[in-house]
C-alpha cells in the first residue's frame, strides 16, 4: 500500500498494535505523529520509528492537550489524512455489585471521551483538505457482554456506535467544501502485548486459558495482524467502506462459549 508523503496520526502509538501500524504507515511512507502520556515511552518510539515520526506527548482526558496536538499538526502541515485513535484502558476485574465509581469513570474518560474528542478535531481538519480515513481500534469486548468487565466492554460498546454516527455524519457532509472521511473501527480479540503481556499472561493463567478456549483459532494475535486490518481500512483498497465495526478476533466473537 502507497501512503506517500500522507499526514498521519496515531493516537497511542508508542507500542503494541499503536506502535505496528506507526511502523507499518511510516514504512508506506507516511509522515506520522504519534502520542501517548509516557514520554520516556514516546520518545523511545520516537528514535526507533525514524526522521518521518515525531512524538507528542497528549492525555485524550485533557481538551487543551487534544487541542494543543491539533493545532502543531495544523501549524506544520495544515492537514490531517490519515487517523488511528488507539488510546485505550481496561478495567478492574469485577462484578458491577463490586464495581469501583471512579474506576468505571476512568474508563469510560479514556476509552469514550477522549476518542470523541478526537474525532471531532480529526474530523474537523481532515474535511478541509482533500479527505481521509479514520480508524477506532475497539474490542470484541465490545461486541459481546465480558463478565467481570462492565466499564471495558461498555466504553467498547460505546465507541462502535460512535465510530457508526461519526461515519454517517462524515458521510452525508461530504460536500464540495467539505471533502469525504471515512470512519472505521476494528475490534482486536485477545492480542500479545498491552494488556495480555507475558507477565499479565503468566501471572493470570485461568484468564489465559479461558480466552484461548472462546477463540476458534486457540491462539492470541500478534500486534501486526490488526495492523494489517487497519492500514487496509486507512487505504483506498477500503474506498467503498465506512461506518465498518470489524472483528480481528480469531473467531472470539462468532460465538463458540
Amino acid at each position: 500500500m502507497n501512503f506517500n508523503a500522507k499526514i498521519a496520526l496515531v493516537v497511542g502509538g508508542t507500542r503494541g498494535i499503536g506502535f505496528d501500524v506507526s511502523q507499518k504507515l511510516i514504512n508506506a511512507g507516511c509522515i506520522c505523529y504519534i502520542t501517548g502520556r509516557n514520554e520516556d515511552d514516546g520518545l523511545t518510539a520516537q528514535s526507533r520509528l525514524g526522521e518521518n515520526c515525531t512524538f507528542i506527548p497528549s492525555d485524550v482526558t485533557d481538551e487543551a492537550s487534544v487541542i494543543e496536538l491539533f493545532r502543531i499538526i495544523n501549524d506544520k502541515h495544515g492537514r490531517l489524512d490519515l487517523a488511528v485513535n488507539n488510546a485505550g484502558v481496561t478495567s478492574r476485574h469485577a462484578p458491577i455489585r463490586d464495581m469501583d465509581f471512579p474506576d468505571w469513570k476512568r474508563v469510560l474518560e479514556i476509552n469514550l471521551l477522549g476518542p470523541l474528542l478526537l474525532l471531532k478535531h480529526e474530523t474537523n481538519l481532515i474535511s478541509k483538505h482533500a479527505g481521509g480515513s479514520i480508524v477506532n481500534v475497539s474490542s470484541c469486548a465490545g461486541l459481546l457482554g465480558v463478565a467481570k468487565q462492565s466499564a471495558y466492554s461498555t466504553s467498547k460498546a460505546a465507541l462502535n456506535m460512535l465510530t457508526q454516527v461519526c461515519a454517517i455524519e462524515c458521510a452525508e457532509e461530504a460536500l464540495p467544501e467539505r471533502h469525504s472521511i471515512r470512519v472505521n473501527a476494528v475490534c482486536p480479540g485477545p492480542t500479545l502485548g498491552g494488556m495480555n503481556s507475558e507477565e499479565r499472561l503468566k501471572a493470570n493463567p485461568e484468564s489465559t486459558k479461558h480466552k484461548l478456549q472462546v477463540t476458534a483459532m486457540k491462539r492470541f494475535a500478534n500486534p501486526g495482524e490488526i495492523s494489517a486490518a487497519i492500514l487496509w481500512l486507512l487505504s483506498d483498497a477500503s474506498s467503498f467502506v465506512t461506518g465498518t465495526v470489524m472483528p480481528v478476533d480469531g473467531g472470539f466473537s462468532a460465538g463458540k462459549f
